[in-house]
Parts: structure tokens; sequence; C-alpha cells
């Protein structure tokens, strides 16, 4: 396996009295797509939002490319190169999906970024379009297109297909790889098997707050949770 561009260690996390992230423990490789599964409540989410900063952890330690990042806000992760979208696409509405890709590319200090991400993502005939008027896949791809303006080393996406029509989510999952293909380093939570199998070069399996199992994608259906 590559080097570990991801390395978490010990991850533990709280609400009350449920332990959302009960001594987690994944290391991702560059160039890697792993998906993360597991039924609702098993902590995956928890899992994205303590990588990306959103949930400050009660315990454990977070690395890319070895730096300990544990204590950075948001932000900061996101300079140093880690990027994510949304479970519910987090666009600007009433704003065209031209506007929407302008923001995100000159956020990331990219002058010219809008087009090229939006003629990536083959949204670019749609960029007068408000993001109301799109499809949720197209909602989806914009979301995804916004994250990797950054051109970020790692991709964090929580249920990329979710809300997606069955006949979309292919569709969005071969673009996303052709665009990302080795230079990107994706995570991404996801409940269709089928996309698992088809997409995923790995899979982490989440239980109860723990990582139960890590298997290949074709070994994913014989994990019992």
């Amino acid at each position: 396996m590559a080097p570990a561009l991801l390395q978490a260690s010990g991850l533990r996390k709280s609400f009350g009295g449920v332990k959302a992230l009960d001594g987690v423990d994944i290391e991702v490789a560059s160039g890697e797509r792993v998906a993360v599964v597991g039924p609702n409540g098993s902590g995956k989410t928890t899992l994205i939002n303590a990588i990306t900063g959103f949930v400050k952890l009660d315990g454990g330690a977070i690395r890319l490319e070895g730096r300990d990042i544990t204590r950075l806000p948001p932000e900061k992760r996101v300079k140093l190169g880690i990027a994510r979208s949304f479970q519910l696409p987090s666009l600007f509405w009433g704003l065209t999906v031209y506007e929407n890709a302008l923001i995100a590319s000159s956020a990331a200090g990219l002058r010219d970024g809008a087009r090229e991400v939006l003629e990536e993502f083959g949204l670019w005939d749609k960029r007068h379009l408000r993001v109301e008027e799109l499809s949720e896949g197209d909602k989806k791809l914009l979301d995804i297109a916004l994250a990797m303006a950054a051109r970020p080393k790692l991709l964090l996406l929580d249920e990329p297909t979710s809300s997606v029509a069955a006949e979309d989510k292919h569709r969005l999952m071969e673009r996303l790889v052709d665009i990302i293909k080795s230079r990107t380093t994706v995570v991404f939570v996801e409940h269709d098997i089928e996309i698992v199998e088809a997409y995923a070069t790995r899979v982490v399996v989440m239980a109860q707050g723990r990582v139960v199992a890590t298997v290949k994608p074709e070994e994913v259906r014989a994990v019992s949770l």
C-alpha cells in the first residue's frame, strides 16, 4: 500500500451517553477510494466530521501526511488539503451555478477556477441556472465540484448518492472517479452497496462507533453487522 496520507488513531467522541466513536483507528493511503459503511448510528458521519474538524474529539489523534491536525479548526484543515461535501448539499441557494463556483474558487485562491471546475463536472452548460432549478443529482455534483475547486489532497463525501435518482447514481460516481483519478484520495460514506462495490478500492465497516472490519469491495456483503 502507498504511504499513509491520513492516519486516525483512538478516536473517541460521545454525545451524552452515546459513544459515536469508540476508539476508531483508520489509515488511508494516497490514491485510495475508501468507502465507510455501516448501519445508521454506527458513527460514519461523526468520523467524517472529526476528520474535517466539525466536531471536537474527546480523545485520539488525526494526522495528515504525518502532521498532527487534531486540534486544527476546519478552515486550517482546508488549507492543508482536506475538503468535504455534505449529505445535504451546502450550496448557496438563490444564486446561479456559476456564482456558486465563483465563490468556491475565489475562496480557494483560484482566480479562473470557476469555469474549469464546472467544465470538469459537466455543469458549464447549466451555469446560468439557479441551484434550486437543478436536479438532485446535479446538486450533489455541484456540491462535490465546489469541494474539488480547492484541489484537495483528501476529499470526504457524506453519502454522495443519497436522494439521487437510481439512473443518475452511476453517472455521478463515474464522473467523479474519472476526474479525480489518482490525484485526490477519497473517503466516502455510502449506504448503496452496489455503488461501494463498483467504485471503492477498500471498505471500512463500522458498527456502534467502532471499526469492525476492513475488507475488499467484493467482500463487503459477507460482513455480518
